[in-house]
């Protein structure tokens, strides 16, 4: 099942981005700072800093999975060459992986939440590539796949399997790939209760519209939603990263078409909590929170000033973009487009202090590959912006054997 959770039509991104301007003219009131950490910061990037008065823009030393540690630090995750599994091989044991509950049993919670602890590299230090899950045979060199996880739950908030677990199991264990998570619960939340999603039904009720009272009403639920599917997946993977991509366009609970919209403070201790239930189930998670597009400039300050004041514990950011418009995200952007100075991946990894990982988005809103034609030097121009990684969802035939040319010849991701 594929979901399609962004916008793709230019006039409702952009009557959507005009509501989350009107929504932030009016200010919300910041939640505390978290505690300052020790943390020794990196250098400063030698780039135009970001000009905001809390130095979001400042970027902490990245954590290092302990088995990358002893390895060159130029070399790739896995063999370039390797093939992985054939995807067209049957699943073993196609059966039901159950959710783990929080009953006798249960693996502790031992991960941390410090927002501090910034697992930066989970692919290593060289640029990775990936592909959607169902795509791996005719993308054998990829480093990651990503597959969508969440429709599981139902119209009451249970969730009675994993299908992640099964996947994780019978085919990333046999392999050398980082799995990767669209983790879309409360989308799919809202689907089962009759909430599509903004662009497939426009018209009626949505995820634009009553998302944020699903949100309010069945808050803990979703945060357990999040927690049991963490504590599965810890079981059936518990060694390797493994990278969450939260909800797609998760700022839209804060916009105007709300019917009770939630404040940017109110979305960030959200945020914190769901992310904190993740890693305090899943020590191996990396937490990856979405920078939608079409947010205004105001917008784009005002969710992430309250993603630093919550303190949330996240990794990286992840975004839907091109790599051949000059470092904006969107290939009609420009410095004259309504939100011309934050929509930019080096102004986004500054103000949050975050590497990137960019996809070319699915179903309705999904884009050409403008990642693995590039020239070199645009990869390495977007690699100096702060982009680690690229989800080309829809490969080109050719698409294996040129990231295999072309990503030897890339710099480094890591500082």
């Amino acid at each position: 099942m594929q979901a399609t959770n962004f916008l793709s039509s230019p006039s409702v991104r952009h009557a959507r981005a005009l509501l989350l301007l009107l929504a932030s003219a009016g200010g919300c009131a910041p939640a505390q700072d978290a505690p300052a950490t020790d943390d020794e910061a990196l250098e400063a990037d030698e780039a135009d800093e970001v000009d905001t008065p809390d130095s979001l823009a400042a970027e902490r030393r990245p954590w290092v999975w302990p088995w990358l540690r002893p390895r060159d630090a130029g070399a790739p995750v896995a063999d370039a060459g390797a093939p992985v599994r054939d995807a067209s091989t049957p699943v073993r044991d196609a059966g039901i992986t159950p959710v783990a509950d929080a009953g006798p049993g249960t693996p502790p919670a031992t991960g941390s939440c410090r927002a501090s602890d910034i697992k930066a590299t989970p692919f290593g230090c060289t640029f990775a590539w990936g592909t959607a899950d169902d795509k791996l045979q005719s993308a054998p060199n990829v480093q990651f796949a990503a597959k969508w996880v969440g429709y599981e739950v139902d119209k009451a908030g249970k969730i009675a399997r994993c299908d992640g677990c099964t996947w994780l199991k019978n085919d990333v264990a046999k392999s050398a790939l980082v799995p990767v998570y669209y983790a879309y619960f409360i989308g799919f939340f809202g689907h089962a209760n009759g909430f599509a999603d903004g662009n497939q039904e426009p018209n009626k009720p949505n995820l634009t519209t009553d998302g944020a009272n699903l949100i309010r009403q069945n808050r803990k639920a979703i945060v357990e939603m999040y927690a049991q599917y963490a504590r599965a997946s810890r079981e059936a993977f518990p060694d390797r990263p493994l990278v969450w991509l939260l909800e797609g366009d998760h700022v839209q609970y804060a916009g105007e078409s709300q019917k009770n919209r939630l404040s940017y403070a109110e979305l960030a201790q959200f945020t914190a909590e769901v992310s904190c239930a993740i890693k305090a189930n899943m020590p191996n998670a990396v937490v990856a929170i979405n920078h939608s597009t079409w947010n205004p400039d105001q917008v784009t300050h005002d969710f992430w000033g309250a993603i630093k004041s919550a303190g949330v514990a996240y990794d990286l950011v992840w975004t839907t973009g091109v790599a051949n418009n000059g470092g904006f995200l969107e290939q009609g952007g420009s410095a004259g487009s309504y939100n011309g100075k934050t929509a930019t991946y080096r102004y986004v990894s500054q103000l949050t202090g975050r590497k990137i990982l960019v996809d070319t988005s699915y179903g309705l809103s999904a884009m050409a590959d403008s990642w693995s034609t590039a020239s070199v030097k645009t990869l390495n121009d977007r690699i100096a912006d702060g982009v680690i990684a690229a989800n080309v969802v829809s490969p080109a035939s050719s698409f294996s054997q040129t990231i295999r040319t072309i990503t030897p010849q890339l710099s480094r991701v890591c500082r």
